[in-house]
C-alpha cells in the first residue's frame, strides 16, 4: 500500500490581475493566498502520514521565479524531508526550465523531472522498491508535441505513477499544451494519473484514476468553488482518494432569478440572502452575482446605477471571514411579452444573424488584430466567442427596448 498527495498548478507569486481596487489587507492577503494554500497541504501530506508528494507542474506563475517563492518551497520541503516524505516534481508551461531563478541547494528528498524525455524514479521503502514515477518537465513554456507515446507501459508488480502537464484531447479553455488522448494513458497500465495544466479538479476516468487536481487556489472569477488537492491510497488494485480544499479565498457565482420580483427591494434582499449562504469561517469568499430571468424591473436595471449602489452596500472590508461582492452582473431580460415583440423584428433578426455568422465577426475584429496593445486581447477561446455574443445580443435587446 502507498499513500500519496497529488497537488497542481500551484502558480506561487501570481500577480492577480485586475484586482488592484480590492482594499489593501484584503489584496495583500489575496497575494499571500497561494502560499497559504500549499503550506495547508503539506500540514494535511504530514498529518496523513503520506509516502510522498506529487506536483504536477506550474509551481510558479512564471519563469522567473522569485527567490520568496524558491525559498518557501525549500522550507516546505525540509518539513516534508523531515517526516521521510520524499517529493516528485514537473515543471510545466508557466515555469519551464529555461526560465529565470536563484540556483538553491534542494534537499535530498525532492526530485524533479528534466526535460525533453520521460524519466523513472523508484520509491522504495525500507529498501525495497514500492513504486515507480514517470513524468517529464517542459523544457521551455510552449510544449505543443504530444509526449504520451514516450512513457513506457508497466511490466512488473510495482505501482506505477504517470505524471503530465498537459491538456485532454476534447478540452478547451486552456493552451493546448502537451495533449493527449485519454486512451492512450489508459494502455500504459498504470495505478494512477497525476494530471496537470487544467484549473478544475475533474477526473477523466476511475479505474484507474485519471484526474486533474485542479489548481490550489483560484486566481479569478473563473475559477470557482474550492481548490485543493488529492490525499490518494493504493492498495492492490484498490484506489480511493479524498479531495481537501485548502485555499484561504473562494471565488463564487451566486445565480438569482427575478422572474418572480415586484420591487428593487427585493432584489436587494436576494442579494443579501445570498451572500449570507456563502459565510464560511476563517475564509475569504470573493462573490460574483449573476441577475437573470424575464423581469417587470428590467427598464429600472437598464442604466446600472442602482446595480452599482447596491455593489457598494453589500461590499465587506478586509476581516478573517468575510463575502466580498465582485460585481453584480445583469443578465435580465424584460418581461416575455416584450422581448418576444423585439425578436420578431426584422432588423433584430438581421442583426442576430450577423452575429451568429463567424465570417462577419471576424471582419469586425480584424482591424484590432493588426493593433499593437489590442491583439494582445484578442486570444479568445469558443466560450469567450460565445460570451462576446450573448453580451452583443443583449445590448442590441435593451437599445430597441430603449427605442
Amino acid at each position: 500500500m502507498i499513500k500519496f498527495l497529488h497537488c497542481a498548478d500551484l502558480h506561487l507569486d501570481s500577480p492577480f490581475k485586475g484586482l488592484s481596487s480590492l482594499p489593501e489587507g484584503m489584496l495583500e492577503r489575496l497575494f499571500e493566498s497561494t502560499f497559504m494554500s500549499f503550506k495547508r497541504l503539506i500540514d494535511i501530506a504530514i498529518k496523513e502520514e503520506v509516502d510522498f508528494v506529487i506536483i504536477a507542474g506550474d509551481l510558479y506563475d512564471s519563469g522567473q521565479r522569485s527567490l520568496k517563492a524558491q525559498s518557501f518551497l525549500k522550507d516546505c520541503f525540509l518539513k516534508l524531508e523531515n517526516h521521510h516524505i520524499e517529493v516528485y516534481i514537473s515543471h510545466g508551461n508557466h515555469d519551464p526550465l529555461d526560465g529565470q531563478w536563484v540556483t538553491l541547494d534542494w534537499p535530498e528528498n525532492v526530485h524533479f523531472f528534466q526535460g525533453n524525455s520521460i524519466q523513472s524514479y523508484y520509491y522504495a521503502r525500507e529498501g525495497q522498491k514500492i513504486a515507480c514515477l514517470h513524468g517529464f518537465s517542459y523544457e521551455t513554456a510552449a510544449v505543443t508535441d504530444n509526449r504520451t507515446i514516450h512513457f513506457p507501459e508497466k511490466q512488473d508488480e510495482l505501482y506505477h505513477i504517470g505524471i503530465l502537464h498537459g491538456q485532454a484531447d476534447g478540452y478547451s479553455g486552456h493552451s493546448r499544451y502537451a495533449p493527449f488522448l485519454l486512451s492512450e494513458l489508459l494502455k500504459k497500465g498504470y495505478d494512477y494519473w497525476a494530471l496537470g495544466h487544467i484549473h478544475k479538479k475533474m477526473d477523466l476516468h476511475d479505474e484507474p484514476p485519471v484526474r486533474y487536481s485542479g489548481n490550489i487556489q483560484g486566481r479569478h472569477s473563473g475559477e470557482t468553488g474550492e481548490k485543493g488537492g488529492f490525499i490518494v491510497t493504493l492498495n492492490g488494485n484498490e484506489a480511493t482518494s479524498v479531495f481537501y480544499a485548502t485555499s484561504d479565498i473562494e471565488w463564487h457565482e451566486a445565480v438569482i432569478e427575478l422572474d418572480e420580483t415586484e420591487s428593487l427591494q427585493e432584489i436587494i434582499t436576494l442579494c443579501e440572502e445570498a451572500k449570507n449562504t456563502y459565510q464560511h469561517q476563517h475564509k475569504g469568499v470573493f462573490l460574483s452575482i449573476r441577475l437573470t430571468g424575464h423581469t417587470l424591473l428590467y427598464e429600472e436595471l437598464l442604466d446600472g446605477i442602482f446595480l452599482e449602489e447596491l455593489e457598494d452596500i453589500l461590499r465587506e472590508e478586509d476581516a478573517a471571514s468575510f463575502v466580498h461582492i465582485v460585481s453584480i452582473k445583469n443578465d435580465v431580460r424584460p418581461a416575455l411579452k416584450d422581448e418576444m415583440s423585439i425578436k420578431q423584428s426584422a432588423f433584430f433578426q438581421d442583426v442576430l444573424n450577423v452575429l451568429q455568422d463567424d465570417r462577419e465577426l471576424e471582419k469586425a475584429v480584424s482591424e484590432l488584430k493588426t493593433h499593437r496593445t489590442a491583439r494582445k486581447y484578442l486570444s479568445l477561446t469558443e466560450e469567450d466567442w460565445e460570451d462576446v455574443k450573448k453580451q452583443a445580443e443583449q445590448l442590441l435587446l435593451s437599445e430597441l427596448y430603449k427605442g
